[in-house]
C-alpha cells in the first residue's frame, strides 16, 4: 500500500493564515496591518496607534487604502546585537531590505508591502519596528502626497511652526524649552507635508530626546540620565504624555517654518522669502532626505506662504521664547 505524500509546507507561506490584524490611519491613510504573530500587531500600534485619533475626523482620511503582510518565520538572525538591514531602491515604486535571515518589497503602485521576518528579529522589538515595520510603512506613505521634511515641529491650537536646521543645531532643545510655555510638539525630527486637496503638516509625537547638556538649561532635568538609542547615541528621553505635551491631533492645518542656527549670545529673528527658505532647507540635505531633494521644494513652497523665518539661537534656550510666540501671532492671523 502506498502512503499517501505529505503535503510540503509552502515556501512562500500562502498556506499560513495572517490572523492578526489592525487598521491605523498612518498620517490619515488607513494602513492595514496583518501577521500570524500578535507582536507584530503589537509593535505596529506601538509605532503608529498615536493616529487612531484620526479616524473620529473623517475629512482627514485619505482614500488611499494600503495593506502591510507580515508573514513569521521560526528562526534567528545573525549572532549580532541587531541584524544588520540593508535597502535597495531598485526603481521609484520599490523598496527592498534584506537582513541574513528576513527579507521584505514595499511596492508603491500596489500600495502593499509583504515581509517574511524571523521570529529572531521580531523579538528584537525596538529594532524591528524602527528598521522593518516603519521603513516598508513610510516607504509607501511617503510617495502618497506624505512628503518628508527634516524639523522638528511646535503646535499651538490649529497653528504649528517647522524648526528646521542640521543635526545638533538645537531643535529639540527649543522644543523642550516651548513646552515649559504651553506649546505640544507634534514631531521630533520629521514632519509629513499633505499639499492636497489642502495642506496638512502630520507628526508622530511620542518621545523627546534631549543631549544630555539640556540639563544645564532645565532644572528639573538635572537627575535624568542619557538612554541608548537605537541609533547609538545617548539622549535623555522626554515622554511627551507624561509631560502634557501632545497635542489633541497630531497634524496642523497651517505651519510656518523657521530655520534654526547657532550664533550664541542674545538671539534674533529674520524674515525669509520662499526662495531664501528653498535654498537653506535644500543645500545641505542629511542622508535619507536627500533622496527627496527635489520633492520637497513644493512642500517649502506651500510652507512659506504662513510666514518664513531664520532664528538665530543664543546660548540660552528661554531666550529664543518671545521669539517663537512673535511667529505663532503671525501664523495664526495668516
Amino acid at each position: 500500500m502506498i502512503e499517501p505524500e505529505t503535503p510540503r509546507p509552502d515556501p512562500l507561506q500562502r498556506d499560513v493564515r495572517l490572523e492578526r490584524t489592525t487598521t491605523i490611519p498612518v498620517l490619515g491613510i488607513p494602513v492595514r496591518y496583518e501577521s500570524n504573530e500578535e507582536a507584530v500587531i503589537d509593535a505596529a500600534e506601538e509605532a503608529f496607534g498615536a493616529w487612531h485619533v484620526a479616524e473620529h475626523v473623517p475629512q482627514l482620511l485619505s482614500e488611499e487604502r494600503v495593506r502591510i503582510r507580515i508573514f513569521v518565520e521560526e528562526g534567528e538572525e545573525a549572532a549580532v546585537a541587531h541584524a544588520g538591514i540593508t535597502y535597495r531602491v531598485p526603481d521609484p515604486d520599490r523598496v527592498l531590505l534584506r537582513t541574513s535571515g528576513s527579507m521584505a518589497v514595499a511596492d508603491v503602485a500596489r500600495r502593499d508591502a509583504t515581509a517574511y521576518v524571523t521570529r529572531g528579529l521580531v523579538n528584537d522589538t525596538a529594532h524591528f519596528r524602527y528598521g522593518v515595520l516603519e521603513a516598508i510603512t513610510l516607504a509607501i506613505l511617503t510617495q502618497l502626497d506624505r512628503q518628508p521634511v527634516h524639523a522638528a515641529a511646535i503646535t499651538r491650537d490649529q497653528a504649528g511652526l517647522l524648526l528646521a536646521g542640521p543635526s545638533g543645531t538645537g531643535k529639540s532643545t527649543l522644543t523642550y524649552a516651548a513646552t515649559r510655555h504651553g506649546f505640544k510638539v507634534l514631531a521630533e525630527d520629521m514632519v509629513y507635508v499633505q499639499m492636497r486637496p489642502r495642506l496638512r503638516v502630520w507628526g508622530l509625537p511620542g518621545h523627546l530626546h534631549l543631549p544630555a547638556t539640556a540639563r544645564r538649561h532645565f532644572p528639573e532635568l538635572a537627575t535624568s540620565l542619557p538612554t541608548l538609542l537605537a541609533n547609538g547615541k545617548e539622549k535623555i528621553a522626554i515622554n511627551l504624555r507624561t509631560a502634557n505635551a501632545l497635542p489633541e491631533m497630531p497634524v496642523a492645518p497651517r505651519a510656518g517654518i523657521c530655520v534654526l542656527t547657532r550664533s550664541g549670545g542674545v538671539p534674533s529673528l529674520e524674515t525669509l522669502s520662499g526662495d531664501a527658505l528653498i535654498e537653506l532647507m535644500t543645500s545641505r540635505l542629511e542622508p535619507g532626505f536627500d533622496l527627496f531633494a527635489e520633492t520637497v521644494v513644493p512642500a517649502i513652497e506651500m510652507l512659506a506662504r504662513y510666514g518664513g523665518w531664520r532664528l538665530h539661537l543664543g546660548d540660552e534656550p528661554e531666550d529664543a521664547i518671545p521669539f517663537v510666540e512673535e511667529m505663532f501671532l503671525e501664523i495664526e492671523g495668516a
